[in-house]
């Protein structure tokens, strides 16, 4: 299993199947004649010197000068998947930015504004949220059940790491019913919190100031939150930053 797994690995990094598996026997050898690597690796002996050929042309292996016949080592995957995979994802990375911009330049202006997400995706989106967050992040915490609200802490924590700034607004009267005051304490002081009232019917908000996530989950039905997603909220975002800033 895990032979076939690093071997779908390399071929997603442009490798054939056959070269996957004559490379991953000669780092198991360490060096070997085209023969043996044919014989341990399954590739066949009428495309085994070809195959070789191939690699050792990409830099993932190398024949040893004046051996008869030919031996062949593996060269450092460092030295070679590395380069590789820096250079996909930049590619990917350009790709991503480069068809953002056309989807964002050719969409119609009053459509995809609002996403609605129900059950375990409704969590997920305010992680994701919270963790592409780049400069800063505000959560208000209401109600959530344990283990989400664990996660939510933790992926604050992350991002509180790389230096982003956390704005953390939560209800202490509606959590105490569900944990330990000595906990919320400890939550209210670990991110400078803000104790306030809720005021409105939702259980959470978490917000990047350019995206804003509304979130409603039943004590009584965890299982199935629903939350929508706003998109491009512009200057209202930075309305809020201001606000959120002199308030903490």
């Amino acid at each position: 299993m895990e032979s076939a797994r690093i071997i779908n690995s390399l071929k997603r990094l442009g490798l054939t199947e056959y070269e996957s598996k004559a490379y991953i026997a000669l780092l198991e050898h360490g060096e070997a004649d085209a023969l043996e690597i044919s014989r341990r690796s399954g590739v066949p002996r009428t495309r085994i010197y070809d195959i070789l050929s191939k690699l050792e042309s990409r830099g993932f292996i190398q024949g040893l000068k004046g051996t008869r016949p030919t031996i062949y080592i593996a060269l450092p995957p460092s030295h070679t998947l590395r380069p590789l995979k820096d250079s996909i994802i930049k590619d990917l990375e350009d790709a991503l930015n480069h068809l953002e911009q056309l989807y964002l330049r050719n969409s119609p202006p009053q459509r995809y504004h609002v996403w609605l997400f129900r059950g375990i995706r409704a969590y997920g989106t305010a992680l994701r949220l919270i963790d592409e967050a780049e400069e800063s992040i505000l959560v208000r915490i209401i109600y959530l059940p344990h283990d989400v609200l664990e996660n939510i802490l933790n992926k604050l924590r992350e991002v509180k790491a790389n230096g982003i700034d956390i704005y953390l607004i939560i209800d202490a009267r509606i959590l105490t019913t569900s944990m330990p005051k000595e906990n919320v304490a400890e939550i209210v002081k670990e991110f400078n919190a803000r104790i306030l009232d809720s005021l409105i019917p939702l259980n959470g908000l978490v917000l990047d100031f350019k995206q804003a996530l509304l979130l409603y989950v039943s004590p009584t039905l965890p299982e199935n939150p629903f939350a929508f997603l706003i998109q491009d909220i512009g200057e209202l975002g930075e309305l809020i930053k201001k606000y959120m800033v002199n308030l903490m």
